[in-house]
């Protein structure tokens, strides 16, 4: 099952919504028969056939009541209630054309009447007839609005049109059934609707009235699949504990569905609890649930909790379990070279790429296992044939240029960089990266370095290592007030800066803050004994984010 769109949650809606409409349709068209019982009375023979078939029925003696409505109507054609009760006995026989007979009989019979036009309108809904039902609908709540049903139902066909203005009356109308009979199903919709028009708070407000009353409802309960969905959708839309709550559920109900695990350890991640996502994703492998997306998402919780050993292994048995996923070696060979094995990396790359030759972003991952490797004349090859494939591919064009870095050829590093913010403006590292070339070069533009690193910042705000250089470059051209503030900021996102430290210690010292300086020299000479372990994490960060990019 695919991740559900905001397109796609008329889904669960629709489910909540056919259910209602049973109940509450059986429920009303009792209730219409009983305030129908004066017109029955202009036909005492008729009345009585009724009142007789009425007890039958009540007793499940379907065919009998049948035999007894039919009668009342041949006394009497206008009987509002025989008609009706014939109607509900031929839509549950599955005979849907006979029971919109009798319902539109029964609207002839009495206009005036808000459940007449309801029921009818619920049965050519049924019939697929939207526009008549929706007309029948809306006859009904202009007799009176105070209806649940009524509401209910022209909810159902104006979410079907999926304009906003459609879904924000389905809202209302919604919140009016709501209001009158507060319904664990007319809550989750009222969630499911606001999510569709991007109201997260109302869709947060809302969950939780439906959460509230799920241990109480009665009826069967939801399906699995449907509470999944809705628990994709909370994911999707940024609700994340919500989902997760929701998801939790759905996997107590049906804990092999594979999509149900996934996106659970996925709103567990969001939620930062890593550990929670792994036992979810390890439950579901100690239950039998081995798949490749299952293993391939392990690998990254593994790596994200900083256990490469664990991520290796688990990546390849996502290739044993699906080894024409392109997407899955190209992990694993990124994998490998995260974790200071990038000859293992170009070794399996290159058996993928028998089998993909095509493949850019492999090209791309066996570039980067080449220069990790200390290799540019191969890791450029590889590069250069990752964007022959994939012009567009913004990150190849990236590593291109830091190979071009390493060789000492600034001028094509540039080249490439350009190429890169050509293909994808947005990408704030590679404006870093281009105005560190370009501070080596003997004419530096420092208007456009300053142009570049404060773009970085604006594109990139919790990347530090920009900030401290766009910070450096503020010291050099003498504006130090200006300097202390992004070093400042440098400082809170990364503590352990060393560099930090020392630049801002004279950037105080010009302004003539020398306890300030004092302080700031202190700290940096403790901590300069980590700038080497420093610049490889900020090697390690700018190959995350430019991976991220693309994949």
């Amino acid at each position: 099952m695919m991740a559900a769109t905001k397109s796609e949650l008329l889904s669960p809606f629709k489910y909540l919504l056919d259910t209602f409409i049973i109940l509450a349709g059986a429920v009303l068209l009792a209730g219409v028969c009983a305030a129908q019982s004066p017109v029955s009375r202009r036909d005492t023979q008729a009345a009585g056939l009724v009142a007789e078939g009425l007890r039958l029925f009540e007793q499940n003696d379907i065919a009998a009541a049948q035999n007894l409505f039919q009668k009342a109507i041949e006394a009497d054609p206008k009987n509002v209630a025989a008609h009706t009760y014939l109607g509900i006995i031929a839509d549950r026989a599955g005979e849907s054309v006979a029971s919109e007979r009798h319902f539109s009989a029964a609207v002839l019979a009495d206009p005036q009447s808000p459940s007449a036009h309801n029921n009818h309108g619920a049965i050519l809904l049924k019939l697929g007839r939207t526009k008549e039902a929706a007309a029948e609908f809306e006859a009904s709540l202009h007799l009176n609005k105070q209806q649940v049903s009524a509401s209910v139902n022209l909810a159902q066909i104006l979410l079907s049109s999926g304009t906003p203005a459609d879904l924000r009356e389905a809202r209302e109308l919604l919140a009016t059934a709501y209001a009158i009979a507060p319904d664990v199903e007319v809550a989750r919709a009222l969630t499911i609707v606001a999510l569709r028009i991007e109201d997260r708070q109302g869709a947060a407000n809302y969950f939780r009235e439906y959460w509230a009353r799920l241990a109480s409802a009665a009826g069967p309960p939801i399906p699995a699949a449907a509470r999944a969905e809705l628990g994709t959708a909370l994911l999707e839309n940024g609700l994340t504990s919500e989902a997760v709550d929701e998801l939790k559920a759905a996997l107590a109900t049906d804990p092999s569905n594979q999509e149900t695990v996934l996106q659970l350890a996925k709103a567990y991640l969001a939620l930062g609890d890593i550990p929670s996502s792994g036992r979810t994703l390890e439950g579901a492998v100690a239950r039998g649930l081995e798949t490749g997306p299952i293993y391939a998402l392990l690998a990254s919780v593994y790596e994200q909790s900083g256990h490469p050993e664990n991520a290796i292994p688990a990546m390849r048995l996502a290739i044993e379990r699906d080894p024409q996923s392109e997407s899955y070696r190209f992990k694993y060979g990124m994998l490998l070279t995260g974790a200071l094995a990038p000859d293992a990396a170009v070794i399996r790359l290159k058996e993928s790429l028998e089998l993909f030759p095509q493949s850019a972003r492999l090209w791309f991952a066996l570039g980067i296992a080449h220069f990790k490797a200390g290799r540019n004349d191969e890791a450029a090859k590889s590069l250069l044939r990752a964007v022959e494939i994939d012009p567009k591919f913004a990150p190849a064009f990236a590593y291109l240029g830091m190979t071009y870095v390493e060789i000492g050829q600034y001028d094509e590093a540039i080249k490439a960089y350009q190429q890169a913010l050509a293909v994808n403006e947005k990408l704030g590292v590679v404006d870093f990266l281009l105005a560190d070339v370009m501070l080596k070069q003997t004419t530096a533009d420092r208007a456009r370095i300053e142009d570049h690193l404060t773009r970085a910042v604006k594109l990139e705000p919790s990347f530090a290592p920009a900030r401290l250089a766009l910070g450096k470059l503020y010291l050099r051209n003498s504006r130090p007030a200006q300097a202390a503030i992004e070093l400042e900021q440098v400082i809170k996102l990364d503590p352990n800066l060393a560099e930090a430290y020392y630049q801002l210690g004279i950037v105080y010292t010009r302004l003539k803050r020398t306890a300030e300086a004092k302080a700031m020299f202190g700290a940096f000479k403790g901590l300069s004994d980590t700038q080497k372990e420093q610049a490889l994490k900020d090697r390690k960060e700018i190959v995350r984010r430019l991976a991220n990019v693309f994949f």
